[in-house]
């Protein structure tokens, strides 16, 4: 799991996206790297940021919509914290 945690922190860390989405995406990595938390509650609370923006926006950038999806996706393993399986 940590080793995830840390895949996840990179990808974080090298994500290129609008001023919106990098605040969230800093919300994460501050959340993830300096409070420790669980995996599982940052990703919920990535997806429900980005779901914000979605809802309120209309459009996400083409790299916040990508990593929206593969934390959706099922065989990354992040979509178990969804109730998904």
């Amino acid at each position: 799991m940590n080793e995830r945690k840390n895949s996840l922190l990179d990808q974080l860390l090298t994500i290129s996206v609008s001023e919106t989405e990098q605040k969230f995406v800093n919300k994460a990595i501050h959340q993830l790297r300096d409070e420790q938390q669980s995996e599982k509650v940052v990703v919920k609370s990535l997806v429900h940021d980005l779901r914000t923006i979605i809802i309120t926006n209309q459009k996400l950038s083409e790299p916040a919509l990508k990593l929206l999806n593969q934390l959706n996706k099922p065989d990354v393993g992040f979509s178990r914290y969804f109730g998904m399986f």
